[in-house]
């Protein structure tokens, strides 16, 4: 369970990181520097304020594996849908940046691992 919690506190910590370089930053740090429109960064710093909640339910939920079971699998439910989100904009609009496409194998891998990894902990 150790090793479980670990992970899942850095995985909390990293989405915290993130979002809140995105609530500081903007979307203007993706632009090349060209500007960007009001309404995408309002939209993106949301967005990002999201992750950096979604990053305080994984910590929240690493202090206590067995009793907040639930509070990890809708954070990974996030994830996981915000790696979807990054296929359809692929799709629709273009292939990403190579670090964008890393994050979304990330957001559809690690989600899948964490729950299957957390069924096992709470079993034992």
């Amino acid at each position: 369970m150790k090793a479980f919690r670990i992970v899942t506190i850095l995985v909390g910590l990293i989405s915290i990181f993130l979002g809140a370089t995105g609530v500081l930053f903007g979307a203007v740090e993706h632009s090349g520097g060209a500007e960007v429109a009001a309404a995408l960064d309002n939209q993106y710093r949301y967005l990002a304020a999201v992750y950096v909640a979604v990053g305080l339910m994984i910590l929240w939920s690493s202090g206590d594996v067995k009793g907040r079971v639930a509070a990890l699998r809708f954070a990974m439910l996030g994830w996981f849908l915000g790696g979807l989100a990054r296929i359809v904009s692929w799709l629709t609009v273009g292939e990403p940046a190579s670090w964008q496409v890393s994050g979304m194998a990330i957001e559809l891998i690690v989600p899948v691992v964490l729950v299957l990894w957390q069924e096992r902990v709470i079993r034992a």
